[in-house]
């Protein structure tokens, strides 16, 4: 990875590769920065300059970076001093600039059906990891604060749907409706892979290595270090055998697509915690698809069944 820059700067022309000035401001621990940086490893595009923003020092919110995205999220892609925002834009703009391998297959109804996995993905997936981590790794990290930080944390947000949903998994852990969504969408998900792969596989555009897995790769790897991905992969061999495929790639490697070392042991302990409870939703939404939500109201009345009590 380029050197990372100390503090947010504004668009420069400090260093330009064969496909131009490139500059993204990303977290090394955000999911969607992820993306971008696996698809700039796959594309083979050195020389971009890599401006860091540390998300809980809140550098999001400085008012050069907020210039930049008035949503305070990350990741920003400068290119020519043009600004590109949403991280599934900026993989497909990434593709078009670069003329090195296509990650995109070459007729339109591939193409289509490619963007529709991804905004899947979008639609589904970022949510559901949101969920999972606010119930389990950061509700821990959250309640061990004072209650005036945890409020600030709160009402920092540009979105009222993030925040209504965080609010919900802190509070009440596993028990929030947003963590049984969370179960049906990856329930969903892994089970919509399994019977495309095992029909057209390797991978989703068959041959092809696409966009497509690099929208799911960091979503897959957090659910993963949460410990709760082999319960949706243990009766989907196609879909394990893609994951193991795609950790495999350089491009995944070279992305540090992970929770980092750092936070490891906090997702293992917040697995070893939560995964249970998560289980008992996966298996309540198995036996009833159609009556779970009434049965996971009614056990939630009594919330202990369900949720892990707040030291």
């Amino acid at each position: 990875m380029a050197s990372t820059a100390k503090a947010v700067k504004t668009p420069s022309a400090a260093a330009k590769g064969s496909v131009g000035t490139l500059e993204l401001y990303h977290a090394l621990e955000s999911i969607c920065s992820e993306r971008v940086r696996m698809t700039l490893h796959e594309k083979g595009i050195s020389g971009w300059i890599s401006h860091e923003i540390r998300l809980f020092e809140d550098e999001q919110f400085n008012p050069n970076y907020l210039r930049l995205n008035p949503k305070a999220q990350v990741p920003t892609l400068v290119h020519n001093g043009n600004v590109v925002r949403e991280s599934s834009i900026i993989c497909d703009y990434l593709d078009h600039v670069s003329t090195s391998v296509s990650l995109k297959p070459s007729d339109p109804f591939g193409r289509a059906k490619m963007q529709e996995w991804i905004k899947s993905s979008d639609e589904a997936l970022y949510q559901s990891v949101s969920s999972f981590s606010f119930s389990s790794v950061f509700r821990d990290r959250l309640l061990g604060k004072s209650e005036h930080d945890r409020e600030y944390h709160f009402r920092k947000q540009t979105d009222i749907e993030r925040t209504h949903r965080q609010r919900s998994c802190v509070t009440l852990g596993p028990a929030s409706p947003y963590v049984l969504r969370a179960v049906v969408a990856w329930e969903k998900m892994t089970s919509d892979m399994e019977k495309e792969l095992g029909a057209n596989g390797p991978w989703l555009m068959g041959d092809q290595f696409s966009l497509a897995e690099i929208a799911l790769a960091p979503f897959f790897t957090r659910v993963s270090d949460l410990q709760i991905l082999p319960m949706f992969l243990e009766v989907r061999p196609h879909v394990e055998n893609w994951w193991k495929r795609l950790q495999s790639r350089p491009s995944f490697v070279a992305a540090e697509i992970s929770c980092g070392p750092e936070d490891t042991p906090a997702y293992l302990e917040a697995g070893r915690r939560y995964g249970p409870a998560i289980r008992k939703l996966l298996e309540l939404y198995r036996s009833d698809p159609y009556e779970c939500g009434q049965r996971f109201q009614q056990s939630s009345d009594n919330r202990y069944d369900i949720d892990i009590k707040a030291r």
